[in-house]
């Protein structure tokens, strides 16, 4: 499993070594992360920040047709690794103290054009992460095949199914301050009877 790590233009005050060889000793002799169930693939990370002790983790991963990889994030001391199932939010410098990013799968992550965040989707909802962390969720935005799109800068865009085939597909825009639908043709939750899902680290 060739798994990288993308910087996505954020700094970072950190080194990270993905797949780092095992020592000679047989011991990293160093703080071990272990998230994740069984799985037949498994992400070693060695992870040296500017502020603290290295520390190594290990994950695992389920990566069909779903995104596993290592992200850097708008805070240079955050560091956001996925693992198909799900995507984790770390302090570099106090790795226990560990974030899940309540969307899972993960089929899409990225920086959007114009704007310091680190957006995580899955089929059909988005998660924005800031300097701040974790910073909304959306609503319910497709019935299926949320993808991230292209477009004005200072945005984010995505598509997706808006009926159930992939021909019925909608690009929406969303508020990177709020994680609302500002343009595009959608239905709120409340008016199709599903569940309420957004959430915002602030009310706003």
């Amino acid at each position: 499993m060739a798994v990288q790590y993308h910087q996505l233009g954020f700094s970072s005050s950190y080194e990270i070594e993905v797949d780092p060889e095992f020592p000679p000793s047989g011991s990293w002799r160093l703080t071990e992360i272990r998230i994740g169930g069984r799985s037949t693939d498994t992400l070693v990370i060695k992870v040296s920040p500017k502020e603290g002790e290295p520390w190594v983790g290990h994950f695992g991963c389920e990566g069909h047709n779903l995104v596993v990889g290592v992200f850097g994030c708008p805070h240079p001391e955050h560091l956001l690794v996925v693992t198909g199932i799900e995507a984790y939010l770390f302090l570099v410098s106090q790795p226990r103290d560990v974030v899940e990013v309540p969307v899972h799968p993960i089929t899409a992550v990225g920086r959007p054009d114009g704007t310091d965040l680190i957006v995580v989707g899955s089929f059909n909802v988005l998660a924005a992460i800031d300097k701040g962390g974790l910073l909304w969720v959306t609503d319910t935005l497709f019935h299926d095949g949320l993808e991230l799109a292209t477009g004005p800068p200072g945005k984010v865009h995505v598509q997706g199914w808006v009926g159930f085939v992939s021909t019925d597909s909608e690009v929406l825009t969303i508020d990177p301050a709020t994680g609302k639908v500002i343009a595009g043709n959608w239905e709120s939750p409340h008016a199709t009877g599903e569940r309420d899902r957004r959430w915002h680290r602030e009310e706003l």
